[in-house]
């Protein structure tokens, strides 16, 4: 019912009152563009790529500290050094929902804290929100950034096969939840094509296919990591 109603559905598009210098934070009229919260951006993620697990209750999913201190989704297994060693497969549930993702004051999970996670101690009665370079770094380098984009790219070579025209609409599509216009579409295409003799340099050891694929893979991270994606107008 909520959603249903006027006000919740007001877009960001500022009206002629805030534009004559009235302040946007005074008026009803519009709901000022903001980022999604780092819980809906691992979700969102997921869900893109066709690896959200909705399964309901249970135990929450663990977090750990890997080896250089990052603290990831994971079952804790040290050896006598108190080291990370083998890892302990999950079978699934790293892919539930961040609502089950563990919760302790002392190991947020990284890509929450990067992006305004609640601080636990002693206490959060309201959220915030930043834009700072280490959220843009994160997308950019990230194992959760790199690792989902190229599932995304998997997902989409599953479903079109490998003509980039049909990739890249639906990659599109998935992302932004709309098809791209004829221009949008045009550049993609040259954006995909152009990564390509980039990564066959880098790596000559690359078989064509996959640099094919590589390449797929950077323009799906260039989509995660877009404002368009990561911001509710």
């Amino acid at each position: 019912l909520i959603m249903t109603s006027t006000v919740y559905q007001q877009s960001s598009i500022a009206m002629s009152q805030a534009e004559n210098g009235v302040s946007l934070t005074s008026l009803y009229s519009s709901f000022p563009v903001r980022r999604l919260e780092s819980e809906v951006i691992r979700d969102a993620v997921l869900a893109v790529t066709g690896r959200l697990n909705s399964k309901l209750y249970g135990e929450a999913v663990p977090v750990m500290e890997d080896e250089v201190g990052r603290v990831v989704i994971g079952q804790e297994n040290l050896d006598g050094e108190r080291k990370p060693t083998k890892t302990i497969a999950l079978n699934g549930e790293e892919f539930r929902r961040s609502v089950y993702v563990q919760v302790r004051r002392s190991r947020t999970l990284s890509m929450f804290e990067t992006f305004d996670a609640p601080t636990m101690s002693p206490n959060c009665d309201r959220r915030s929100f930043s834009t700072v370079t280490p959220q843009s770094l994160l997308m950019m380098n990230s194992d959760f950034s790199i690792e989902h984009s190229n599932q995304l790219a998997r997902r989409v070579i599953d479903e079109v096969g490998e003509d980039v025209r049909l990739q890249v609409g639906f990659a599109w599509q998935l992302v932004f939840a709309r098809a791209p216009t004829v221009d949008e579409l045009n550049e993609a295409v040259d954006f995909v094509y152009s990564q390509r003799p980039l990564i066959a340099a880098a790596d000559s050891t690359l078989k064509t296919d996959d640099a094919s694929r590589e390449a797929l893979g950077v323009f799906c991270q260039a989509l995660l990591s877009s404002s368009r994606f990561l911001y509710v107008d």
